[in-house]
């Protein structure tokens, strides 16, 4: 019974779409939010990820058996934040075409 009342409003919100109330976006937040993506994704912010992910590979490696769990966890998570930023920009030049292709 609730499956069919889920797909009903399903239905009825996909008929008659200004049901939904859905405005143009938020645009008072649209901005800054840009300039935050931008910086992260662009070559400042690649820039200072390849530097952290290099930080925390020599912090790893030289000192492997001192780190305790707590400093181990914080080192994963800014090498797996530095990786997610700069994985951007890897996707973008790995799978970046331009020009023609010709079959």
């Amino acid at each position: 019974m609730r499956k069919l009342s889920v797909l009903l409003a399903f239905a009825c919100l996909l008929l008659l779409p200004e049901l939904a109330l859905a405005s143009g976006g938020i645009t008072e937040f649209s901005s800054p939010l840009e300039k935050v993506v931008n910086t992260i994704t662009g070559p400042a912010g690649k820039y200072i990820s390849i530097t952290a992910m290099a930080i925390c590979g020599v912090i790893f490696l030289f000192n492997r058996e001192d780190i305790s769990g707590g400093f181990k966890l914080l080192l994963s998570a800014v090498f797996g934040i530095s990786f997610i930023a700069f994985a951007g920009s890897m996707v973008n030049t790995v799978f970046s075409f331009s020009g023609a292709l010709v079959a």
